[in-house]
């Protein structure tokens, strides 16, 4: 933030307290402003800030304390304060309706010659008033009553400057304001700042304060609860000091939420992913009457079937059971055709009229389906029920989708841990073997080869192994065999016992006259087998072992990601919400609609981030797959300029630049590329794209940036010195290379004499790589 700081507060306020009756107002407050800083004052309704303006612009006489100006004892009358410096734009503006701007900005200080008022002169000095503050003049001549809000603002603001205050007190200045008149005032309150006075603001705007504030200091009860700097704080933390709590508001509740179930999924099996997100959902929804429909029949002919409800009537839960009901839910399959959240404001309009019936009595009225999707489609889906006609709020829309996301990714993750288990089982089974029978070469033989080799060696005619496994019942399961065919003989046989069962080898022998002999020979090899078969398990769950620790470990870093990405929408959103919901405030339409935008965008911006997390999980665990096409780069840098909103930047490629890659992707590097040279330079950056000559098959361009340029990590990161970056970073970093190398292209940076550049090759053509010596 501008302006001239000297080494002396300008405003000191000490020890400040001051009763009414019984009541303390304020209760041994101490604050301090310095020329060209603006301190923001927030609290919630009764926390004392009203009472503190008084006292410093001495409507109010406190008890106790002192308010100095520039070192002087400010005296007892608010003429004094106005005097030593002090002025207040109370929220009420204090405007005459019936007189005109002028009359309004001399109210009491007219300039009059003789009995007249001089109002060309009047209207000179105000013209320059209006001017030095760089805003648009009002008509001098229009009475009060006929400006807007905005114009009002104005004119109390000049009137207060009038004096060349020291000290300017803004209470509530844009509270009834529009977009534009809001904008208007902050450019004033920061060409005030510019000036060199001392700006107190009182506001419930938690983004007007993170704009314009250097310091906040938070008030609860009377007292002084926090002064923050605006830099080393966030949003949520003032929230909760305004609210009195810890920083535990609803958005990180949620988080938390996420967090828990992220972990109870990562050690779930398949089977228990969907009663976990079921009780989560019910949970942050605050929906007690949940149904989950299971996809049954083969892919493209799913028919979707109750099979589980939490607290529905046993006669509507009877009715959904029913087989007529796999098709008779219109919104269930939209749901899961269409893998997206479908509401069903009315329950009672769906052609089955015994469900319809049903619900009426159990006093349901409408319903939410929200689809669960892995990488075959539609796996289930969640119905939720509600007792008004169903609606859901952007934020839960988002928090719905999160969990389904969620819970899809981890049937998928136990599908995939579970047919890595089977092979890897296969694969240690058959490592086993061949350590212990080291002279069989063929994986595929060993086990023959071993037993050709225990005929050989004993002179049966056949040999046989068979291993008798047990599930958990204790109960036979299966029987595993391999024989050599030949006629009934006599036989000799050996058995063993195993962790998974018993084990039996049998030879079918010339004669009965082999079998006393055999039978020696037979237990020793039973050992060599059982010791193979150990070994086997033992190194079969090792690496189940692993394969579990690695899945653990891509889940702990995706609810890290969560954490720290997500925090600042979620918390955005919640701050914007909670002050719609304020039963103590009467917001004007206009600010709901800039409140419920900003929700709108920080919704979108979560959405974006989400997309962010799982591409970027897909990436770290190679499943990733560009959808790979003729591509105009040009285009797409074009594109994300305009979505990034980064004037900044200036492109200079080719218009018919073409590269094979995908063009979503291509458009993404962009931005994530812009936003990244923007958040690690400073103001005033310039960022320009090139392209990059002589690329034979390939497609290249650079991104400079004139300013400080990227931090040192970043640059290794991209030149693949550096396997990972710490969250902080965010995800940008990470998607830029990951999407180059998954689009079969290449990335390298480096940094200049001033600031830095990244340079990105990709395919000219498919089959062509962008790999190779840079």
């Amino acid at each position: 933030m501008g302006g001239r700081r000297y080494c002396c507060p300008m405003l000191v306020v000490d020890g400040l307290s001051k009763s009414y009756g019984a009541i303390s107002a304020l209760d041994d407050v101490s604050v301090s402003v310095e020329a060209g800083e603006v301190l923001a004052l927030v609290g919630e309704n009764g926390a004392g800030k009203s009472t503190l303006v008084r006292c410093m612009a001495r409507a109010e006489t406190q008890d106790s304390g002192s308010v100095r100006v520039d070192g002087q004892e400010v005296g007892r009358t608010p003429r004094s304060a106005i005097e030593q410096g002090i002025s207040v734009v109370w929220q009420d503006l204090a405007l005459c309706e019936n007189l005109d701007v002028a009359a309004n900005l001399f109210l009491g200080r007219e300039i009059a010659s003789g009995l007249g008022l001089q109002r060309s002169a009047m209207h000179s000095a105000a013209l320059s008033v209006f001017a030095d503050l760089g805003v648009e003049v009002p008509d001098l001549s229009r009475p009060i009553h006929a400006l807007s809000g905005g114009q009002r603002q104005l004119v109390a603001i000049a009137r207060a400057t009038l004096e060349q205050p020291k000290v300017l007190i803004l209470d509530e200045p844009t509270a009834a304001l529009g977009v534009t008149e809001s904008a208007t005032v902050r450019d004033v309150i920061r060409a005030l700042q510019a000036r060199g006075v001392a700006i107190i603001l009182v506001s419930h705007q938690i983004d007007e304060v993170f704009s314009l504030a250097n310091r906040i200091m938070v008030m609860r009860h009377g007292r002084r609860a926090a002064l923050l700097n605006r830099s080393e704080s966030h949003p949520d933390d003032v929230v909760a000091l305004i609210a009195g709590v810890e920083a535990d508001t609803t958005a990180s509740q949620q988080i938390t939420r996420l967090h828990s179930l992220s972990e109870q999924l990562a050690d779930a099996d398949a089977s228990s992913v969907l009663p976990l997100t079921v009780s989560s959902l019910s949970d942050a929804m605050s929906c007690d009457r949940l149904a989950v429909f299971l996809a049954e029949g083969e892919s493209g002919c799913e028919e979707f079937r109750l099979t589980a409800a939490l607290n529905l009537s046993a006669e509507l839960e009877g009715r959904l059971r029913s087989p007529e009901m796999a098709r008779g839910l219109g919104f269930v399959d939209d749901a899961a055709v269409q893998e997206k959240i479908v509401l069903l404001r009315d329950l009672h309009s769906i052609p089955d009229e015994d469900v319809a019936r049903s619900a009426a009595e159990s006093g349901v009225v409408g319903a939410w389906a929200a689809p669960i999707v892995g990488q075959a489609g539609t796996l289930a889906v969640i119905v939720g029920f509600t007792d008004l006609p169903a609606s859901l709020q952007t934020e839960q829309k988002q928090l719905l989708e999160l969990f389904s996301t969620m819970a899809g990714a981890a049937i998928d993750r136990g599908e995939l841990v579970e047919s890595l288990r089977i092979n890897v089982q296969s694969l240690e089974g058959l490592q086993g073997v061949l350590e212990v029978f080291a002279s069989v070469e063929d994986p595929a033989e060993s086990l023959g080869a071993a037993l050709d080799a225990l005929r050989d060696g004993i002179g049966a005619r056949t040999t046989t192994l068979v291993l008798t496994k047990d599930d958990d019942t204790d109960t036979l399961t299966n029987a595993d065999s391999l024989t050599r065919s030949g006629d009934e003989l006599p036989s000799a046989a050996a058995s063993f016992e195993w962790t998974r069962g018993r084990g039996e080898l049998i030879a079918e022998l010339e004669d009965a006259s082999q079998v006393a002999a055999a039978e020696p020979l037979l237990q020793g090899a039973a050992n060599s087998f059982r010791i193979a078969l150990e070994r086997g398990v033992v190194r079969e769950a090792r690496q189940e072992s692993t394969t579990l620790r690695v899945g653990r470990e891509l889940e702990r870093n995706l609810t890290k990601r969560l954490g720290h990405e997500l925090r600042t929408p979620l918390t955005a959103i919640q701050g914007f919400a909670s002050t719609l919901m304020q039963s103590d405030v009467e917001w004007a339409d206009a600010d709901r609609r800039r409140f419920t935008e900003l929700i709108a965008v920080e919704s979108e911006r979560l959405s974006r981030l989400v997309d962010a997390l799982f591409d970027s999980a897909s990436l770290e665990a190679g499943t990733f797959l560009a959808n790979s096409d003729y591509c105009n780069v040009t285009v797409a840098a074009e594109r994300a300029r305009q979505l990034a909103g980064q004037e900044q930047v200036s492109i200079e490629l080719p218009a018919d630049m073409i590269a094979w890659a995908d063009g979503d992707r291509l458009e993404q590097m962009f931005i994530n590329l812009f936003s990244n040279a923007v958040r690690h330079n400073p103001p005033g950056t310039q960022i320009l794209v090139e392209a990059i000559a002589d690329t034979g098959p390939r497609v290249g361009f650079s991104v400079f940036d004139t300013g400080t340029g990227l931090p040192v990590d970043v640059l290794d990161y991209f030149n693949g010195r550096l396997d990972d970056l710490g969250a902080d970073r965010g995800l940008g970093v990470r998607l830029i290379r990951g999407f180059a190398v998954a689009q079969q292209g290449a990335i390298s940076a480096s940094a200049g004499p001033e600031g830095s550049v990244v340079s990105i090759w990709l395919p000219a053509e498919p089959g062509l790589k962008g790999q190779g010596e840079l």
